[in-house]
């Protein structure tokens, strides 16, 4: 819980500059959708094989206050994406556990165009793990009930994207990412780390929605 907390408040954090400047008629661009996060993983070696996590879909929503006609700061949010998280090599079709996670991003876009405009950004990412929990087939496999810890997670983020228009106000939006998360999950048993690994889930993010500016 107290790592949501921090999550939510840099996410507000974040966000409170450029809410101030809203007397700006149309400098603002919402977009929401829904998200697809698809990991791109690769893990270090832990209990004979390795980690990977699975793909999840859920909202996702974003705020960009437009400097000029063609930069503009960008705010990346979204609801709490769960994942399982699974065993592979010689661990593969065991699921381990899972875990949710956010990963509010700040980027730098630039974009263009006259109907449909297009944007490319850069920035980085804070990725914060929460309500991680262990399976039964890896509390049994250890032979003990065992806790599951992932750091949270500092990287950079790129994307490209496009708007295009559907109704009067309201524009067809879709983006690709690519997010660096790197985060090392710890195993805890009886309140000591029995295993560690490092684990690169990398992941592409596919988002298809609705955009309008105010």
């Amino acid at each position: 819980m107290k790592k949501l907390t921090i999550a939510l408040a840099i996410s507000a954090a974040l966000s409170t500059p450029f809410v101030a400047a809203q007397d700006n008629a149309d400098n603002w661009i919402f977009r929401v959708g829904v998200a697809h996060v698809s990991p791109n993983d690769d893990s270090g070696e832990v209990l004979g094989g390795g980690v990977g996590v699975d793909s999840d879909t859920g909202l996702a929503f974003s705020a960009t206050y437009m400097v000029d006609a063609n930069w503009g700061v960008e705010v990346l949010g979204a609801l709490p994406f769960s994942h399982d998280i699974v065993g592979t090599g010689s661990l593969s079709g065991a699921k381990l556990g899972e875990t949710k996670h956010l990963p509010p991003v700040v980027s730098l876009v630039y974009q263009w165009g006259e109907e449909t405009q297009f944007h490319v950004g850069a920035g980085l990412n804070y990725t914060v793990f929460f309500e991680e929990e262990s399976s039964s087939t890896l509390d049994t496999a250890l032979n003990a009930q065992a806790k599951l810890d992932l750091e949270s997670s500092t990287g950079l983020a790129f994307k490209v994207g496009f708007d295009t228009p559907m109704t009067d106000g309201w524009k067809f939006t879709g983006s690709l990412r690519y997010i660096q998360i790197d985060t090392t999950a710890d195993v805890i048993i009886n309140d000591s780390v029995a295993a560690s690994v490092d684990v690169d889930i990398d992941p592409w993010v596919v988002m298809l929605g609705v955009s309008t500016t105010f």
